[in-house]
């Protein structure tokens, strides 16, 4: 009889750690009964609701009313079918998903999903790690290094990359006069856009010839509008709010660009990957696992402008580099964060609790 689970997320919109949530629970569908459960219905985002209801045997719900009223249908949930363990993601939903496993009497098994946490939530999972979790999945080893020095149990940390799906074959780069480097992101603080508004516009002194996509959403937005045109590059510069072809995008660019102040393993970069380009980008959380320097891309320290335009300009002007290191890129990610060792490494974590 198979062992019965659940994931459990308090919203599923669009965001990293909620489409790991939606990859974990396809892939462990064939060994599983698994449960997905979002504890906010009013905040779903449609294409994580049709990526699970391509997989007919997991169970979707999701719940409404008041907070109280959804732990409460959450808790019955739970001892109704019997769920033996919970996986949850994000603070809020490891706070719920323990208080709910207490209750219960159910395994929770919670979720830290970047390299660096908020001083208030560092606190929470911080006591929810050490006295309530039966363990806690770290989906990077910067991250498990930074929260062990903070306090966090060692032996209850596990890491667990992120995955990527749908790994597409290598297709070589259809070049062209322009280069395009693209660059894909929430507009908060944490992505520091300024840092690459002020690379690509040295670059693009020094190479000329460039167009720069900026795609993501956010607060920063039009901040980020102003720094485009104070640095003089709104004239080779798209903003694109959350467009659903990413994808073709990504397909039309040459170089992916990512200067963040810190990560996890970071999708973006991934999805870059996949695209078969070279990768720039600071060198914080597990960057240095996905861009290995010098082979399929460079690295830099967060807000050192001369260095990053430095190997956006390498690049900009070798053509053959950027097509090998486009292959480098598909390599590692189909060496290292496929689904099948994503899976694997969550039923063997799965046989051991």
């Amino acid at each position: 009889m198979k062992r019965i689970i659940a994931i459990f997320v308090k919203n599923l919109t669009s965001g990293g750690a909620e489409k790991q949530a939606v990859l974990l629970a396809k892939v462990l569908s064939s060994n599983y009964d698994v449960h997905f459960v979002v504890f906010n219905a009013a905040k779903t985002h449609q294409k994580y609701l049709d990526m699970i209801h391509e997989t007919p045997e997991i169970h979707l719900v999701l719940f409404n009313g008041s907070h109280f009223s959804r732990f409460r249908q959450f808790c019955t949930y739970i001892k109704k079918n019997c769920i033996e363990l919970v996986f949850s993601y994000l603070t809020a939903a490891n706070l719920y998903a323990c208080l709910a496993g207490s209750l219960t009497g159910t395994k929770v098994v919670t979720g830290l999903r970047n390299a660096e946490l908020p001083t208030g939530k560092l606190i929470s999972d911080r006591f929810l790690t050490n006295h309530m979790a039966a363990l806690t999945i770290a989906n990077c080893f910067s991250g498990k290094k930074n929260f062990v020095s903070k306090g966090f149990k060692e032996k209850k940390i596990h890491v667990i990359q992120n995955c990527f799906n749908n790994i597409t074959p290598f297709a070589p780069k259809v070049e062209s006069e322009t280069t395009t480097i693209i660059t894909i992101g929430r507009f908060v603080e944490q992505k520091d856009y300024l840092t690459a508004i002020k690379s690509v516009a040295k670059a693009n002194t020094e190479c000329g010839n460039i167009r720069f996509c900026i795609i993501g959403f956010g607060e920063l937005e039009q901040q980020i509008r102003i720094w485009v045109e104070e640095e003089d590059i709104a004239d080779i510069t798209d903003i694109l709010i959350n467009p659903d072809n990413i994808s073709q995008y990504l397909e039309k660019a040459d170089i992916y660009l990512s200067t963040s102040l810190f990560e996890g393993t970071s999708n973006s970069i991934m999805e870059g990957m996949n695209a078969n380009l070279p990768v720039v980008a600071t060198n914080v959380g597990d960057n240095s696992y996905l861009v290995k320097d010098g082979v399929n891309g460079f690295l830099a320290e967060k807000g050192d402008v001369d260095a990053l335009a430095h190997h956006l300009e390498t690049l900009i002007t070798n053509k053959n580099m950027r097509q090998q290191f486009g292959k480098k890129s598909k390599e590692i990610l189909y060496n290292y964060y496929s689904l099948n060792i994503f899976r694997d490494s969550y039923i063997q974590t799965i046989k051991e609790l």
